[in-house]
Parts: C-alpha cells; structure tokens; sequence
C-alpha cells in the first residue's frame, strides 16, 4: 500500500432505502461489518442518512467512561483454552508495527 493511498468507505446514494437497512441490519445482526457486504451497506446507508453514529471512542475508553473494569492485559484465556489477552494484544502491536512505513525506506533514491 502506498503512504499517500487514503482508504474510505464507499458513499451511499441518495436512492438508498433507509427501511431496508434497518431490516438488513436486524436479519445480519450477528455478521461482522467487515465480513459481510450486506451489514456493511446497510451500516453506510443509515451513518449517510444520520441514523446510525459510528463509535468515536474505544471499548477500553467507552468502559472507563462508565467506570467499568476493562479486562487486564494478563488476564487468563478463554474457557476454551484460547490465547491470553496479553498475547493477542502483542500479536495485534507486531501486526501494526508491520503495517507501518519504515522511516527512510523510500528516501534510497531508486524509486
């Protein structure tokens, strides 16, 4: 990905039907925004109608918020035997790290 691409969701049209996104967010209720096209376009359609307001604060911000316990990083893992909370949060560092420019990668002169 190039440092100066800019990702945006895609805009909804003015012929969107607001009743169907509702019924669309209700029959995908359980569907991840990300993974299903069809929760994703109903999402866009009510944020672009002023229904829906996205989050603008973390679930770790939201708690604090309330005053509620946010699970600590070293806390055990699932009762399945899934990894710690410790662990995904270092995979998802390492994960961002890669995802980063590396300072002064392009500044070789031979692109």
């Amino acid at each position: 990905m190039r440092e100066d691409m800019i990702v945006t969701p895609p805009r909804v049209c003015g012929y969107a039907d607001i009743a169907l996104a509702h019924q669309q967010m209700r029959e995908h209720r359980a569907c991840r925004i990300g993974l299903c096209v069809w929760k994703a376009a109903a999402y866009y359609t009510l944020v672009g109608a002023g229904r829906v307001t996205p989050q603008s604060l973390t679930p770790r911000e939201r708690s604090a918020a309330r005053g509620l316990e946010f699970p600590p990083l070293d806390r055990e893992g699932s009762a399945q035997g899934g990894p710690t909370v410790r662990t995904l949060r270092e995979v998802l560092d390492k994960l961002t790290e890669l995802a980063l420019p590396i300072p002064g990668a392009n500044s070789g002169g031979d692109g």
